[in-house]
């Protein structure tokens, strides 16, 4: 796990997009790779394999966790460079950066559309702008695809 995915995953544990089993698995991954602490073995070692136990050891592993703020932005922007990378569709990915950001309100603080309050508004649209698409509009499918592509490289230069 390079220090951008770590970064990711502490992320998601902020924004509350993880569950017990993705602290197991990460610790399980961080041993797996030669990462050694006591804290992944108790993790690991943890009964009952619960939400309230796993996850103030999992705390304890982690020097300082960023603001909500600050992952709900960080996670936009991994997102954002997988789907400005053009090497992935962008609909799954947005589907997934949506799943991310999952308790951070898209509505709140809004001045015009829905995920304007962090600048995402744009590629909410074209995201649910499929759904208007007749069904096999492939044509319709590829353009909004580059769009979406577009506007991530957009909200990267921004932000």
């Amino acid at each position: 796990m390079n220090e951008e995915n770590e970064n990711y995953f502490i992320a998601k544990y902020v924004a509350g997009a993880c569950e017990t089993d993705d602290l197991i698995n990460y610790a399980h991954f961080k041993l797996n790779n030669g990462v050694y602490s006591d804290g992944l073995l108790e993790i690991i070692d943890a009964e009952p394999k619960c939400w309230e136990v796993v996850s103030p050891l999992f705390e304890k592993l982690i020097a300082q966790f960023p603001s909500f703020e600050d992952s709900i932005n960080f996670i936009i922007k991994y997102h954002l460079k997988l789907i400005a990378s053009e090497k992935i569709d962008p609909f799954i990915q947005f589907r997934q950066l949506l799943n991310d950001i999952d308790n951070f309100d898209l509505h709140e603080n809004v001045t015009k559309y829905v995920g304007d309050n962090v600048g995402i508004e744009h590629l909410y649209g074209l995201y649910y702008a499929r759904d208007d698409l007749e069904v096999n509009d492939n044509y319709g499918i590829t353009e909004i695809a580059v769009q979406m592509q577009d506007e991530s490289k957009k909200w990267l230069s921004e932000h």
